[in-house]
């Protein structure tokens, strides 16, 4: 049983983010909770943005677009980012976008990967339809 890094989760995190639809207002909701459960998300953040696995954190909204909030789509996982999980996941390039959280779940189960940070635990778990 391997545990993927949290630098692994958080990039993780807005993969299936990213494949749910990218709502500024589920980015902004995805952040707060990383934010408020993980010490080192902040850190782990500016890391993958050197990296250029995610966009970063400059322009995420103070508040739902529905309250006045600005419809940003940041942070949001790169290209190289989404090449990076697709190996770590083991998902063939050609797999359909539409399944891509199929695929994630499948993955997950079938290699034995954990997730150690409880809160992109719950998130992935719940957003992919792995059984808790």
């Amino acid at each position: 049983m391997e545990t993927l890094t949290e630098r692994e989760q958080v990039t993780l995190a807005y993969y299936v983010q990213y494949y749910l639809g990218n709502d500024p207002n589920d980015i902004a909701e995805l952040h707060r909770m990383m934010t408020e459960g993980m010490p080192s998300y902040p850190s782990i953040m500016e890391q993958l943005t050197r990296e250029g696995m995610l966009n970063g954190m400059d322009a995420i909204p103070s508040a739902p677009v529905e309250n006045g909030g600005d419809k940003i789509t940041i942070p949001m996982i790169t290209h190289k980012g989404i090449l990076y999980i697709d190996s770590i996941l083991n998902i063939q390039s050609y797999a359909v976008e539409g399944n891509k959280l199929s695929y994630i779940k499948n993955s997950l189960l079938t290699n034995n990967l954990q997730l150690s940070v409880d809160v992109i635990a719950a998130y992935v778990k719940e957003e992919t339809g792995i059984p808790v």
